[in-house]
């Protein structure tokens, strides 16, 4: 096995920290992409804040608000397809109950 000197550990440590400074520098750079979203989450969850005194959920709201923002900024077309399978959902749940609860109504 091939033993190190003090000398070459301590270059290898700079080029290291080197190395990992220029990574933050570049993720800084790169996350101004983010910062969109980031005040949409924000402008989200300060209408959550105001709402949560009145509500009570407002953890739940924030959540579905984070959740809705990230799929929308990540995969907008998948996000909105899903939104309307949801929404299709629901108009069938809602003309369905009447009839649902009246067979079981009658089975019960």
């Amino acid at each position: 096995m091939k033993r190190e000197f003090p000398v070459d550990l301590a270059t290898r440590r700079e080029q290291l920290r080197l190395r990992s400074a220029q990574l933050r520098e570049q993720i800084a750079v790169r996350s101004h992409v983010f910062r969109p979203v980031l005040r949409a989450t924000d402008r989200v969850r300060g209408g959550v804040r105001s709402v949560q005194g009145a509500k009570g959920k407002g953890a739940l709201l924030l959540l579905a608000g984070a959740a809705a923002v990230g799929a929308l900024s990540v995969r907008p077309r998948a996000a909105v397809q899903l939104a309307v399978r949801a929404w299709s959902g629901w108009q069938v749940y809602r003309r369905m109950r009447p009839l649902v609860n009246s067979v079981l109504r009658q089975l019960g």
